[in-house]
């Protein structure tokens, strides 16, 4: 039976796919399902399944609600379809309709489930965390919390009070040499291993090129290390 975890944060702007491409550089070769209203995880490439949400209001409307009832179809299809430990990377403002669909779907489904959502210090992040714990509980094996400390700590009594039996790490927040974010941008986690050291300097400088490269193994040592517990529950 194979296992499929869920990254997940209703709220946009958390670093959620930052996870996502640490499970893909930890589980190497996990299948991952992206659900998003745009493609970003390119470098993946023949890796990610990608389906667009969600249904516009004027497809909704002229389909009499249709459309949005059945925006999930080809992602249970795909969930349905899986063998291997798979990685699913739910978009923003979509969480919480999946899942409520899944309460109901995920026993239909020869697979165990897990979610992992990813909280930071901003209340919109803090007031959907603990709900989306709860919308996932009664289908799920396994559920963890990963703190991006982006923007600061979370509260260490309200994140141990809200994440219940979840399992908890921290990413901590990362001071990247300038110039570093743009490869991030351009190839995720995966380029650190593709860049070449020749071009680094050319572009750069010696120094520069050196703390680049550093700065950009850290901090996919790190977020691989914030992933490490779900990753395993993963891999079973």
């Amino acid at each position: 039976m194979p296992r499929i975890i869920f990254s997940s944060q209703e709220k946009g702007g958390v670093g959620k796919t930052v996870i996502v491409r640490a499970f893909a550089e930890a589980v190497e070769g996990a299948p991952i399902i992206e659900i998003d209203a745009s493609h970003r995880l390119l470098e993946l490439k023949e890796r990610v399944s990608f389906f667009q949400m969600r249904a516009d209001r004027e497809t909704i409307e002229r389909t009499g609600g249709r459309a949005a009832r059945a925006e999930f179809d080809a992602v249970l299809d795909a969930l349905a379809k899986a063998t291997l430990p798979t990685i699913v990377d739910v978009g923003a403002n979509t969480s919480v309709s999946l899942f409520t669909m899944l309460a109901d779907v995920a026993p239909e489904l020869a697979a165990e489930f897990a979610i992992c959502v990813v909280v930071t210090n901003e209340p919109g992040a803090m007031v959907e965390t603990p709900r989306l714990l709860a919308l996932a509980k009664p289908w799920t094996k396994a559920r963890f919390v990963i703190e991006n400390r982006l923007h600061g700590s979370v509260d260490p009594k309200w994140l141990k009070a809200k994440a219940g039996d979840a399992t908890v790490t921290s990413l901590e927040a990362q001071a990247l040499e300038d110039g570093a974010e743009d490869y991030l941008q351009a190839g995720g986690l995966a380029i650190v291993d593709r860049l070449n050291p020749d071009k680094l300097r050319e572009a750069h400088g010696i120094g520069p090129a050196l703390r680049i490269r550093r700065d950009l193994a850290k901090f996919r040592l790190e977020a691989m290390r914030a992933v490490k517990p779900a990753a395993e529950w993963l891999v079973g």
